[in-house]
């Protein structure tokens, strides 16, 4: 019998069907439903411990049963079980140089244990954002097989019946998966070849000659950014096109990387991919779900084809939303940017008119009378001058006109949704970002992340907002320097205690510059505290405020001194002063 521990993962079934089909009984505990007496008692053949989410170090038993268990029972340890191997033994588990979720990698091993039998290099997917730190591993083990940059992907003990692999053996895209899990069942048996055979460390016969497993390659540090697309896609490169790649790519449920998505929106934006296929890309990608390395792979091409608005600036932020929560609101973020603003922080806000509501942040601007009608190099100067400048997303980002048809015709939601937030042409690294569905904001996180943002709040409240919410909590993930930790922000949090009641909703354009004035001129009530809240966490990533509490302070200082009307008033009139565009 082998004993499956479950991580709490849906990718546990998978393994246990595989194992099934090799003919293993098994039984499945998940990682807080068992003892490790109850394990002795149960005398397994071999322990598969599963991936999972987290560190291993948060995943119940998971490391007590290798401590317990090594050298008695075989271990197979994936993803989660494989790093829970270097933590048991005392090696560091590290974020890893890039998050991988779904992406396709060229496996290099060293042809014994687990890899008895297996093609030398194999493709392998992988999902994680942690790894074993190299130099903190255990001299107990040995490396078995890296990825092409030189990543750790499997160790071995060097006494014990002990393996781990960080890609996934299960995943359909593993083409030896099975092989590996056979090889590990055979293990499991006394006395069988591949459990007593002598270990081959140098391998020569099995491994690549530019691919030394003990030691990492000069580069082994770097990036995994570019991986090997399956064979099957592969062999269908030479007549295709970058877009037709990927779609077959996707429709066959596999994530893009990085550099794929990068590629994909290069082709679109420059005119090379035709209606149908932008198309069928987003529909496709929709269907599977987008990832993060691919919504950043996206707007990171997206920056770069973007007409740059250069500031002389240090930090620069934004303050915007997706959009889509048909709250009906009126544009709180706009509003919030001039008292950020008002307060001495430099505001490169991002935006556009109304797509689902009554008023976008272009709409209420020029209702209050500023001027959309400038250059990139105005908007710098706007920045530099006035510290505010509104970036205007169609004269900024031309080349995504090629997307507008197909997009109009699918008529629902896709990538391109969401991709406003992350491509401001100011290159502001602190922002924060309001998202229409709390589903996305892991997700938004993870890619803020993946584009080196310094300090940003991820947002959404659940009463439903893209904003922060002064009617009942918010659910908030910060992004600092690469680590995300979510929190829950009260209205409490900001000093408000009385239950409000009152709507947020706000009209037309000149209804909502109507709220606009009115907040910036001091009137009381819900929509100035909303402000406050909102301007209190632009405060807070811009570094001006230790938390949102000093952030209120510097907010109702900025309406109230009537800094934030005279920022407004600076911009309206600074706009005015440019030229005309040819």
């Amino acid at each position: 019998m082998i004993l499956m521990i479950d991580n709490f993962d849906s990718f546990t079934y998978n393994l246990v069907q595989y194992l099934g089909e090799l003919g293993a009984e098994l039984q499945v505990f998940r990682n807080d439903a068992i003892t490790l007496d109850q394990i002795a008692e149960m005398k397994p053949a071999g322990i598969v411990i599963s991936p999972g989410p987290g560190r291993p170090e948060d995943a119940g038993l998971t490391i007590p049963i290798i401590e317990r268990f090594a050298g008695k029972i075989p271990i197979l340890g994936v993803c989660l079980g494989h790093q829970a191997m270097g933590a048991a033994f005392g090696g560091v588990v590290a974020r890893a140089p890039e998050l991988m979720h779904g992406k396709i990698s060229q496996i290099h091993h060293d042809g014994n244990g687990l890899f008895q039998g297996v093609e030398n290099p194999f493709s392998a997917t992988r999902y994680h954002s942690l790894i074993i730190a190299e130099d903190s591993l255990p001299a107990c083990f040995e490396i078995t097989a890296r990825s092409e940059h030189g990543l750790i992907m499997g160790i071995r003990h060097r006494e014990f019946v002990l393996e781990g692999v960080q890609f996934h053996p299960e995943s359909i895209m593993t083409a030896a998966g099975k092989v590996i899990l056979k090889n590990f069942l055979q293990m499991c048996t006394p006395g069988s070849a591949i459990r007593t055979a002598p270990q081959n460390t140098d391998s020569k016969n099995t491994q690549p000659a530019e691919m030394n497993l003990q030691s990492p390659p000069a580069q082994s540090g770097i990036t995994d950014t570019k991986k090997s697309a399956p064979a099957t896609f592969a062999a269908k490169t030479a007549n295709s096109t970058t877009i037709q790649i990927a779609l077959q790519q996707v429709l066959e449920q596999v994530d893009l990387d990085r550099q794929q998505a990068y590629s994909v929106m290069s082709e679109i934006m420059s005119g090379a991919a035709t209606p149908a296929q932008i198309a069928a890309l987003l529909i496709a990608l929709r269907m599977k779900g987008e990832r993060a390395q691919e919504v950043a792979g996206f707007a990171q091409a997206m920056r770069d084809k973007a007409a740059p608005v250069r500031t002389q600036r240090p930090h620069p932020i934004d303050m915007c939303g997706t959009g889509g929560d048909n709250k009906g609101t009126f544009n709180i973020s706009t509003v919030a940017s001039f008292v950020v603003a008002g307060g001495g922080v430099a505001v490169a806000k991002h935006g556009n008119r109304s797509v689902s509501s009554k008023s976008g942040s272009a709409d209420v601007l020029e209702a209050l009378g500023i001027n959309l009608n400038l250059t990139a190099d105005h908007m710098g100067q706007c920045l530099d001058e006035v510290g505010m400048a509104f970036l205007f997303a169609p004269v900024l980002h031309s080349a995504t006109k090629h997307a507008i048809a197909p997009r109009k015709e699918i008529g629902a939601r896709t990538v391109f949704n969401i991709l406003g937030p992350l491509t401001n042409p100011a290159g502001v690294k602190r922002q924060v970002l309001g998202v229409y569905d709390r589903r996305l904001m892991r997700l938004m996180a993870e890619v803020l992340a993946e584009l080196g943002a310094e300090h940003a709040l991820v947002v959404h409240s659940e009463d439903g907002l893209d904003e922060i919410s002064v009617h009942g909590p918010t659910r908030v993930i910060e992004v600092k320097h690469g680590n995300l930790a979510e929190r829950t922000l009260t209205p409490k949090d900001f000093g408000f205690t009385q239950l409000y009641y009152e709507s947020l909703s706000g009209g037309n354009a000149g209804d909502n510059a109507g709220i606009a004035l009115r907040v910036l001129n001091g009137e009381p009530g819900v929509a100035r505290d909303v402000v406050l809240a909102n301007a209190a966490c632009g405060f807070w990533v811009a570094g001006k405020a230790k938390d949102v509490a000093e952030g209120i302070a510097l907010a109702q200082q900025s309406i109230d001194s009537g800094a934030a009307l005279a920022k407004l008033e600076t911009l309206r009139r600074r706009t005015h002063e440019f030229k005309k565009p040819n």
